[in-house]
């Protein structure tokens, strides 16, 4: 199927069928790993829909066509101070993930985004979905192609908002096999394998902490392992909450792969 050769790229210059898409350096820890998403496509209305005059906060996630490759995953998270972050993630061979961040505001029925005081691209709401029709200033023909589903995010899940009342500050989870992971600020590091009878408790040790990830050494017993907790959307495959951390546990010489929430801002100090 051949698709409008426009597709999004907040943090660089626009392109038509003719150009090339521009590169993008982001440094990003050598151990992330790409967890594939089920994100389906939102049946809504062509019709644009009236709404308040503040967007919500919240994400929005879609894949995106893509003429030689198997599409681009999309996902804007806005917050009510009015920022956003964008994160792209093309699915190819050498699949590749490029960050981006600005600020946005509404104008009349129209959200738009900015970068450096420069507008990059103009969205329309229908329903749950958001829908880009102007990216660098070109207008997209067919915007229905690009479709951003309303996602919910995993700090809301009632399991994490009781962790974060039991003093827990992050968590993270994985599957096959089931694993889990808590970070007490001010007490312990918990790490538990889903056959396990209990976790294995460290004391909590300050982590290394660079523009790009937190990572902790640890050491139990006999046995080394680290902990990388790296600020990239995650879905964990079992259900519908979009993560906002990424999160590998290096244990006994395996990696363990998983999604992780923030509960506070104070589990990296």
């Amino acid at each position: 199927m051949k698709f409008i050769c426009i597709f999004f790229i907040i943090s660089a210059a626009c392109f038509s069928c003719d150009e090339a898409p521009q590169t993008e350096k982001k440094l990003i820890a050598k151990d992330a790993d790409v967890i594939e998403d089920t994100t389906g496509f939102v049946k809504d209305s062509s019709k644009i829909l009236n709404y308040a005059d503040s967007l919500f906060s919240g994400a929005y996630q879609g894949i995106f066509p893509c003429p030689n490759c198997d599409g681009i995953q999309q996902t804007i998270l806005f917050t009510k101070e009015k920022t956003f972050k964008q994160e792209q993630m093309t699915w190819d061979k050498n699949e590749t993930q490029k960050s981006s961040s600005g600020t946005w505001e509404k104008e009349s029925d129209t959200i738009k985004l900015f970068q450096n005081d420069r507008p990059v691209m103009d969205l329309i709401r229908s329903g749950d979905s958001l829908f880009p029709v102007y990216i660098s200033g070109i207008k997209l023909k067919s915007p229905m192609n690009y479709v951003l589903a309303k996602r919910t995010l995993a700090i809301n899940n009632a399991l994490w908002q009781r962790k974060e009342k039991a003093g827990i500050d992050f968590v993270g989870t994985g599957n096959e096999p089931f694993w889990s992971l808590e970070i007490d600020n001010h007490k312990y590091i918990s790490f538990r394998l889903g056959d396990w009878k209990k976790p294995i408790f460290v004391r909590r040790a300050k982590p290394i902490v660079s523009s790009d990830s937190i990572f902790y050494k640890l050491k139990s017993d006999t046995s080394n392992w680290t902990i990388t907790i790296l600020p990239e959307f995650c879905n964990d495959g079992m259900s519908d909450y979009l993560y906002q951390y990424k999160v590998n546990v290096n244990y006994k010489g395996i990696r363990y792969k998983g999604c992780g929430v923030m509960l506070s801002g104070k589990s990296h100090r």
